[in-house]
């Protein structure tokens, strides 16, 4: 049910943020042709826009999501979080790989270790 209610939220989120980025571009436009006349039409997409900021802010308190800030750093910096989290993906396998063979090093060193212990003092190894 609160799932629901999470994926729901996030819904209204997104169709907030896409109605948001239109009238974003309207106004670009209007101001890309300003004329004097236009100045009155320009204030209420102006005032439309913050009304919709008004309400994004509301939808904050009912959205609980947890975004890495290495992820917002991406977008302002125009990158793709999709790149970012490939990239992420990318460097963890390349450490697992890392971390992985130095595990079987370790374990071949153990076993070398180990074999020569048991040839150079057999009386230890108990046989």
């Amino acid at each position: 049910m609160s799932e629901d209610k999470n994926n729901h939220q996030l819904q209204v989120l997104e169709n907030a943020l896409l109605e948001t980025n239109q009238k974003l571009l309207e106004i670009g436009a209007t101001v890309y042709d300003y004329q004097p006349e236009s100045e009155i039409m320009l204030n209420e997409r102006l005032n439309k826009i913050l009304g919709d900021y008004k309400e994004i802010y509301k939808l904050k308190d009912s959205l609980n999501y947890k975004i890495p800030v290495q992820v917002l750093d991406c977008i302002e910096e125009d990158i793709n979080p999709d790149q970012f989290s490939k990239d992420f993906l990318e460097r963890t396998a390349a450490e697992n790989q890392f971390t992985n063979g130095k595990l079987s090093a370790f374990g071949d060193f153990y076993e070398s270790l180990n074999a020569k212990f048991n040839s150079e003092f057999p009386k230890l190894n108990g046989k």
